[in-house]
């Protein structure tokens, strides 16, 4: 079966991954077989060929990955994830059979009759075992992250499970569309730490993204550390202020429950960690700096930079602009007529080109409202050869900053990229014709913030309003939907940005990302031709079962007939003790659980199971950690058994539809000791003025919202991490006044008070 647009092949792929979707959630399918995952990928490939009736590879324990050169990086990260879901060694050798991943220059062979690209690939799959070949080590990434889509959804389990290692007998061939397939993080609103910008790229690489934009400076705060290390003579700032004062300023306003925006800063080397990782994972990092524009958090740390026009005007008092926290835009500018602002502007991006050894520095330049047009002109013109010269990288910038160049000759924005977001198209077509590219990034159908329906608990409606799921945003191309139009060759690629006013941690930012991002990706990999929602709807619908195994949160949207899947889960238990025992695991997006748990209610027909264990038939029983909400998808089940073991058992858990996993059950007579429950605690400094940000620290709660009382009245919400601990900022609001006030923080019966002095 070869899958190329305008195949037959296509349409009997999508209806066998619908059938088998009917057997596991809907009610059985005759004649159904277990290939729906086999071909769900994202995004899709070239070409796809399917071999009638091949045998599948099976993973075993004695399995390798065979690897050299180049490919063993890469074949240590898939084993690195294989070993966690299977169990099993997967050692990674120089040769023999299993799972081979080569990286060879003058590899010889062709993505539908082309040439290699850098970073393109073939997978082929027989019984016998995977053969990747590629390039480059890029290139073979892709194909491993298409190999972990054709291994069950439990190979991207964090813990060890029994499952089916099937790979079916395929032959793909591979290469992007474009070559920049980006996501943007804005974590100057609110910050998320390096462990979660982590999972970000963990879990949005799987579909090949190439490049993590992260915004790191706004109004609201300032993100990365940026030195006095290399001042130009003369330069009076100091620079450390900026993560010591704006650091510690976020959002106030527009979270879900009044959460409090987070605050928080990337030391150099927290930032370069996050380089480092990315980069193993063939992602490239473009840093931001908003400038001339949303440079409010810069004003208020920096006094050397406010001016009599730059906006907003300084305090008299202190010298600097106040923190801001709301999320209005537009109102604060540097003065473009200072020097020290081109100084400050160098420094800064010098810093950032260092630190990030990447082909870009993205300035922003957009929403410059309250300079008018003149002086926001004088600012870019001026500005981007300053930041060309101090780094020897490009510049990038929003829509906005490509009319600066309308005036300019032939070759002006060369090696330069816009990022289109809304505004005229003719500005776009002068900047490519003028030697540069643009990465498209249309509000409407990328923005990763907007509320996928008027009920979404968090988000935005400016770009989208109404629906805005995933067939919204797989709807458009980025040839045409920029006014007027602009040649292929004038892409660079696209990019969803996921804007932060709202959204407060990863959990929240991945909710709003998935599933619509896989949809964005597809745009920035696949042929144009051979998109298709009915088709990618089919396959998102296998994606869910995998964010679940993964501990991925996203949207169980109703556009997508989710699937459903089983593995099982050996047991260590106490001897004779009689109690509800965990063997095994469902995955199924977008169902519920029945008032008694025997049953997974679906859309179609109930999932149900039975365990057998020493030839005794036991009910299951099916039961959730995390209580359904608007902000968490709750798929994930624990499959248990109530009854008593004495000695090591075999259980072999059958559910109504899909195959069996053989659990091993073994007992041991320790009992295992009950954690004592912690003492909520809170504390604040003993003095603080109204207005500011302060320290705070909470333990002893649950990772659930915590509400902050000033005096008995509620101000704001925060939340703790999975230990029940917070360590970052709170907020003494403005009307506070003088005195002593009890501060108390609230989470159902759990409480815990002090007192601050207010000054």
């Amino acid at each position: 079966m070869r899958w190329q647009a305008g195949d037959p092949g296509r349409s009997t792929l999508a209806a066998t991954a619908l059938a088998v979707f009917a057997g596991l959630v809907s009610g059985p399918a005759a004649g159904a077989s277990a290939q729906a995952a086999d071909i769900a990928v994202i995004p899709r490939p070239v070409v796809l060929e399917r071999p009638a009736g091949a045998a599948p590879y099976v993973l075993t324990r004695s399995a390798a990955i065979i690897a050299r050169g180049d490919a063993v990086a890469v074949g240590e990260r898939l084993a690195e994830q294989l070993r966690k879901s299977t169990g099993f060694r997967l050692p990674v050798r120089r040769s023999g059979p299993g799972i081979r991943i080569t990286v060879d220059p003058s590899a010889d062979y062709t993505v539908d009759g082309a040439a290699p690209a850098p970073e393109s690939y073939v997978l082929d799959v027989d019984r016998r075992g995977v053969e990747i070949t590629a390039r480059t080590a890029h290139g073979a990434f892709n194909g491993v992250q298409t190999l972990r889509q054709l291994l069950p959804a439990w190979a991207e389990s964090p813990r060890p499970v029994a499952a089916d290692w099937r790979v079916p007998a395929v032959r793909i061939e591979d290469a992007p569309r474009f070559v920049y397939r980006g996501i943007m993080l804005d974590v100057a609103r609110s910050f998320q730490d390096v462990a979660e910008v982590k999972r970000h790229i963990d879990a949005l690489s799987r579909f090949k993204m190439s490049v993590l934009h992260l915004h790191l400076a706004d109004d609201q705060g300032w993100r990365i550390e940026i030195t006095n290390e290399g001042r130009a003579p003369g330069d009076p700032i100091d620079y450390t202020a900026l993560t010591r004062v704006s650091g510690k300023t976020a959002m106030n306003q527009q979270g879900h429950k009044s959460e409090l925006g987070r605050t928080g800063y990337y030391t150099q080397a927290q930032y370069r960690e996050i380089v480092r990782y990315a980069r193993e994972r063939h992602v490239t990092v473009v840093p931001e700096v908003d400038v001339p524009g949303h440079t409010n958090a810069a004003l208020h740390a920096i006094p050397q930079l406010n001016t009599d026009r730059s906006l907003p005007a300084r305090d008299p008092g202190t010298g600097v602009v106040d923190w801001n926290g709301t999320g209005a835009v537009g109102y604060s500018a540097l003065d473009e007529r200072l020097d020290l602002t081109y100084t400050f502007v160098s420094h800064v991006f010098r810093q950032l080109a260092e630190l990030t050894g990447g082909p870009y520095v993205h300035i922003g330049g957009d929403e410059s409202h309250a300079m008018g047009h003149e002086r926001y002109v004088d600012f870019v013109t001026r500005a981007v050869p300053a930041v060309q010269a101090a780094t020897g990288v490009g510049t990038m910038g929003w829509t906005e900053y490509a009319e600066a160049g309308l005036s300019q000759g032939p070759g002006y924005w060369d090696g330069s990229v816009v990022q289109y977001w809304i505004g005229s198209g003719d500005w776009v077509r002068d900047f490519v014709a003028k030697g540069g590219k643009a990465v498209v990034s249309a509000a409407a159908a990328s923005y990763l913030d907007q509320k996928y329906t008027k009920d979404t608990p968090i988000g935005l409606t400016w770009a989208c309003k109404g629906i805005c799921d995933f067939p919204e945003y797989y709807a458009w191309d980025p040839t045409t939907t920029v006014s007027g139009g602009i040649p292929e060759s004038g892409v660079l690629g696209v990019e969803a940005p996921l804007w932060s006013e709202t959204i407060r941690g990863v959990e929240q930012a991945q909710f709003m990302a998935f599933p619509r991002a896989a949809a964005v990706l597809e745009t920035g990999w696949s042929r144009a031709e051979h998109k298709d929602i009915a088709d990618f709807s089919l396959r998102l619908a296998q994606q869910g079962p995998r964010w679940t195994a993964a501990g991925t949160n996203f949207y169980e949207s109703p556009s997508a007939r989710w699937s459903a899947t089983t593995a099982g889960t050996d047991a260590e238990v106490r001897h004779g003790h009689r109690a509800a025992h965990p063997i095994g695991l469902v995955a199924a997006p977008g169902t519920t659980l029945s008032a008694d748990g025997a049953q997974i209610l679906t859309p179609g027909t109930p999932l149900t199971a039975t365990a057998t264990c020493a030839g005794r038939a036991l009910p299951v029983t099916f039961t959730q950690t995390r209580p359904r909400d608007g902000l968490h998808s709750t798929g994930l089940y624990t499959a248990t058994v109530t009854t008593a073991f004495t000695r090591p058992t075999t259980c072999v858990l059958t559910p109504s539809a899909g195959p069996p996993s053989t659990i091993r059950v073994t007992t041991t007579r320790r009992t295992p000791a009950d954690p004592a429950p912690a003492t909520p605690t809170i504390t604040l400094p003993a003095t603080a003025a109204a207005n500011t940000w302060v320290p705070l620290a909470l333990s002893g709660f649950t990772p659930d919202h915590v509400e902050i009382r000033l005096d008995g009245v509620p101000a704001y919400t925060v939340r703790p991490n999975a230990a029940g601990v917070f360590a970052r900022h709170g907020l003494i609001p403005a009307t506070t006044t003088p005195g002593t006030r009890t501060v108390t923080a609230v989470q159902g019966e759990l409480t815990a008070t002090t007192t601050v002095e207010v000054r």
